[in-house]
């Protein structure tokens, strides 16, 4: 409730919730919402519409418009859905009403997907804090029962059905690319981005969000930004806070060229003196991460150095670098700029190779993203 703005009562006592509210008049039993929350708060009631969807169900525009109209005659606050559609805040739905209707539009509209959810059920099971038998009983059978394949609760799974033909256009500039193909491609963009700052959460078991201009303070806006940028650029990007600071962990889905870049800056030890020491200091740590590391086990990967008042970065392969380094010969390499007495930071990144033909399917280049961002964090993210 809190993530929709509400603040309830730990007891409970100022908010109930039931099944199938009773409504009379002219909607059909299809239009009934699953569910109404009611939240008290003084002498103020609010309460919400909840309708729900499993599996591969979506809720549609006429559909959503219906529910909307009913809250309003209704006397109701606000519309909450749940789906297996992602959004990276409630308060974004990834469908939203364009109306002139003023009734309507005073209607919030909030939407959890069934991942975020299930994220939240299982952040709770590990707080220490949360000490109630009873309702820790109740909550890890609920999150069982979410875990079951057969519930269909899943995240994003497949760009939408016009991705390949945008990726042909972008490939060779083709020109008369309907606008509707951008704009399913930054929606269907912001789903998977959303669902990535659930695994990366998992993946470093601390809360990561989504890096969000602030300029683009609703989903319309965000999404004709985003559309622009893809049109002009042919990149989908996104970044990430993964708690280092302005660090942020970066990805870039460079349609038109059909590769994937995952990159993060990363700070230099400031116990070491001399440029080279220090970065030779940062290898030595992802060397000792990967002590067993198989051949191949850094391809793809570059490592890029920032020198002051120097635009261009210098660049290598990580593991040219590390072999330098095993080989006490770093301050020879071209990453290593010997005018200078002092170097800003470090970037990693990953370039997988041969994805060309992943990028152009609906289907793998979603699975692409997600294994090459879990091989990156796996390995070169906790430096």
């Amino acid at each position: 409730m809190k993530s929709i703005g509400r603040s309830v009562r730990k007891s409970g006592n100022d908010i109930q919730a039931e099944l199938h509210p009773s409504f009379r008049g002219k909607y059909s039993n299809t239009d009934i919402p699953d569910g109404m929350i009611q939240h008290k708060r003084g002498d103020a009631i609010w309460r919400a519409a909840v309708e729900v969807k499993v599996k591969s169900s979506d809720l549609d525009l006429p559909q959503l418009e219906r529910y909307l109209k009913q809250a309003s005659e209704h006397g109701f606050n606000a519309l909450v859905t749940i789906s297996n559609e992602m959004c990276i805040s409630p308060d974004r739905p990834p469908l939203r009403l364009k109306t002139s209707d003023r009734k309507l539009k005073d209607i919030e509209h909030f939407h959890w997907s069934w991942s975020a959810i299930r994220h939240q059920a299982m952040n709770l099971l590990e707080d220490d804090n949360f000490d109630d038998e009873g309702q820790r009983y109740i909550l890890s059978e609920f999150v069982r029962f979410l875990q079951d394949s057969a519930t269909g609760v899943e995240g994003f799974k497949q760009m939408g059905k016009h991705w390949k033909e945008l990726v042909e256009d972008l490939r060779t500039r083709a020109a008369g690319t309907p606008q509707e193909f951008f704009e399913q491609a930054v929606s269907d963009w912001h789903q998977e981005c959303a669902d990535l700052s659930f695994q990366l959460s998992s993946c470093l078991g601390q809360r990561v969000t989504q890096v969000l201009s602030k300029t683009t303070k609703t989903r319309e806006a965000r999404l004709d930004k985003d559309v622009e940028h893809l049109m002009k650029t042919g990149d989908l990007k996104a970044e990430f806070d993964v708690g280092d600071g302005n660090n942020y962990l970066s990805i870039c889905l460079e349609i038109d060229q059909r590769t994937l870049r995952i990159s993060k800056r990363c700070e230099l030890p400031k116990n070491v003196k001399t440029p080279h020491k220090r970065i030779e200091h940062f290898i030595r740590k992802i060397a000792g991460k990967d002590e067993e590391a198989e051949d191949g086990q850094h391809e793809g990967m570059r490592i890029s150095v920032k020198w002051p008042y120097v635009s261009n970065m210098t660049s290598t392969t990580l593991f040219d670098a590390m072999q330098d380094v095993s080989n006490g010969e770093l301050s020879k390499n071209r990453l290593i700029n010997n005018d200078k007495d002092t170097v800003q930071y470090v970037e990693l990144q990953y370039c997988p190779i041969g994805v060309a033909s992943k990028v152009s399917s609906r289907k793998s280049v979603i699975d692409l993203v997600e294994q090459s961002l879990s091989h990156f964090c796996d390995h070169y993210l906790e430096i």
